[in-house]
């Protein structure tokens, strides 16, 4: 199951509630999929682009910058 992403993933609990979405290109494996449950558990909420920063700062896709809509 370790690899690079080839589509967005989205990870939900039993309740099918977001726990993250992981974006193509993210590297994924066991030791990640603990370490997102385990920041969820502690968060009691949906993880955030900025708390898979915090869990993952070396991960390259993650230091793109946003894309903003344009509000013009």
């Amino acid at each position: 199951m370790a690899g690079k992403l080839k589509e967005p993933l989205v990870i939900t609990d039993y309740r099918r509630e977001p726990v993250c979405i992981l974006p193509i290109g993210f590297y994924f494996d066991d030791d990640r999929w603990e370490k997102i449950w385990q920041r969820f558990d502690e968060k009691g909420a949906s993880l955030t682009r900025d708390d898979l920063i915090e869990l993952f700062p070396e991960e390259p896709v993650l230091k793109h910058n946003r894309v903003t809509p344009d509000r013009g």
